[in-house]
C-alpha cells in the first residue's frame, strides 16, 4: 500500500495504484479515469475477447471499436475464465495484488464463485471493491439487467429530454456509462483516500438506475412541494429564447423576461443599433407581459426580427456580438466546428493518437492537475496481450 507523504508525488496522480478492470458498457468510464489518472488498469476479459470490442462504430479495415479504443487506451489485457478452477486461482492472486477491483457482474455471480468481495477482501484490507450494476447489488430488481436506453427511460432522465409534442427522447449515446462513471470514479478515489490513509479499505456499491434518477435537478423536489410533474419546454417556449438562422447553421439565444431580465433588453437594443426593421416595436409594454411572450403570434414577430439580424452573419459572427453586449447566446456546434473553437485550440485539446495505425484524433482532458498530469491516449492492446508479462509476475 502506497503510504501518503510528500515522497510520493508523481507523473500520475494514481501512479502506482493496481486496478482490476471488470467494468461493462454501463460503467467502463470510471475505470478510463482511473487509468487516465496514472492507474495501472488491467482489463480481464473472457477467453473470446471483450464483447465491448464489437461496440459500433467498428473500424472496417482493423476491426477495432471506436468505444471500445476510447474506454479502453492505455488498460493492459488479460484473459480469464473465472470458471475455471484455473482462471479462479489467478483472479485471486490479481485482486491480492490490486488496491482497487471494478467489476460489473450479475449481483451474486462472484459470490458463487467464492470471488467476491466478502470472500477476497478480509485477505486485502486495504482493498477497495466497486460493484456498478444497473440497479445495485440488492434489492428485488438488483439482477434485472439494463442498457443505456432502460437507463435513462427508468431512471426519469428521458420524461425530462425532447420536445412536449413528441415522444420522450433519449440522449445521444452511451450516456448511462459516464454518468454512472463518473459517480463511480468520485466514490472510489474518495474510498481509496480514505484506505491510504487508515489502511481500511470498503466495498463502493454503484446503482446506474440511482445515478441517472441524481441527474434531474429539481424535478423530484417539484413533485413532492408543489405536487406536479416538470414537463418537456417546447424549444421556443417565450419569444427571445429559441434557434435562430446564421449562414453557417444557428445560433441559439437566451433573452427572457424572467430568470436573467437584461438579457431581453440588451438584444433589443443591439437589434435597435444595427437598425433592423421593426426592432423599435420590442421596445413596446406588451412585451413584459409573460403570457404574451407565449403566444404564438409573439414568438413569430421575434423569430422573425431577429432571424433577420442573425442570418447574414455566421454563428460565431452572431456570437462575439451578442455576447459582447451582454446577451445569452451560443454557436450550435457541429462535430467539425470543434477543430475550428478558438478556445479548445488555444488549450491545445485535442490529441492525435493512431488506432490500428491509422490515423485519428482523440478528445483531449476533461480535467487539468497542475502538478500530476492526465495521461494521453495510448495504443489499444489486443484481448490477452498481457497475459505472458502479469501472470508470470503473479507465480
Amino acid at each position: 500500500m502506497i503510504a501518503m507523504n510528500e515522497d510520493t508525488l508523481t507523473p500520475g496522480a494514481l501512479e502506482g495504484i493496481r486496478v482490476i478492470d471488470m467494468a461493462d458498457t454501463n460503467a467502463v468510464y470510471a475505470t478510463k479515469v482511473l487509468c487516465d489518472l496514472g492507474a495501472e488498469v488491467i482489463r480481464i476479459e473472457p477467453p473470446g475477447g471483450d464483447p465491448m470490442r464489437k461496440v459500433r462504430p467498428v473500424d472496417e479495415e482493423t476491426g477495432i471499436s471506436a468505444f471500445y479504443a476510447f474506454m479502453n487506451t492505455n488498460k493492459r489485457s488479460v484473459t480469464l475464465d473465472l470458471d475455471s478452477a484455473e482462471g479462479a486461482a489467478l483472479f485471486r492472486k490479481l485482486v491480492a495484488s490490486a488496491d482497487i477491483v471494478v467489476e460489473s457482474e450479475m449481483p451474486g455471480r462472484l459470490a458463487a464463485l467464492g470471488l467476491s468481495y466478502e470472500d477476497l477482501g478480509p485477505d486485502k484490507p486495504g482493498l477497495v471493491w466497486s460493484s456498478i450494476t444497473p440497479f445495485g447489488s440488492t434489492g428485488p430488481r438488483s439482477k434485472w439487467k439494463a442498457d443505456d436506453l432502460i437507463s435513462q427511460a427508468m431512471g426519469g432522465f428521458m420524461n425530462l429530454s425532447g420536445l412536449p409534442e413528441r415522444e420522450p427522447l433519449k440522449l445521444f449515446g452511451e450516456q448511462s456509462c459516464f454518468i454512472a462513471g463518473l459517480h463511480a470514479a468520485s466514490g472510489i478515489l474518495i474510498a481509496l483516500w480514505h484506505a491510504l490513509a487508515s489502511g481500511e479499505g470498503q466495498y463502493v456499491d454503484v446503482s446506474v438506475h440511482e445515478a441517472i434518477a441524481h441527474t434531474l435537478e429539481s424535478a423530484i423536489q417539484v413533485y413532492t412541494i408543489e405536487g406536479r410533474v416538470r414537463e418537456r419546454l417546447p424549444r421556443n417556449d417565450e419569444a427571445g429564447i429559441g434557434m435562430f438562422p446564421a449562414t453557417d447553421g444557428e445560433i441559439f439565444v437566451y433573452a427572457n423576461m424572467n430568470m436573467i431580465t437584461r438579457s431581453w433588453f440588451n438584444l433589443v437594443k443591439v437589434l435597435k443599433r444595427a437598425g433592423v426593421a421593426q426592432a423599435a416595436d420590442l421596445d413596446d409594454p406588451k412585451w413584459q407581459d409573460p403570457v404574451f411572450r407565449r403566444t404564438a403570434e409573439a414568438r413569430d414577430i421575434v423569430r422573425r426580427i431577429v432571424g433577420e439580424f442573425t442570418k447574414n452573419k455566421s454563428k460565431y459572427q452572431n456570437y462575439n456580438e451578442l455576447q459582447g453586449a451582454n446577451v445569452l447566446s451560443a454557436p450550435m456546434s457541429e462535430i467539425g466546428d470543434l477543430f475550428n473553437n478558438p478556445q479548445l485550440k488555444f488549450l491545445d485539446w485535442f490529441v492525435d493518437q493512431p488506432i490500428g495505425g491509422k490515423p485519428a484524433t482523440w478528445p483531449g482532458p476533461a480535467f487539468r492537475l497542475s502538478e500530476t498530469p492526465r495521461r494521453q491516449p495510448g495504443p489499444v492492446r489486443p484481448p490477452g496481450e498481457d497475459n505472458a508479462a502479469i501472470f508470470e509476475e503473479l507465480r
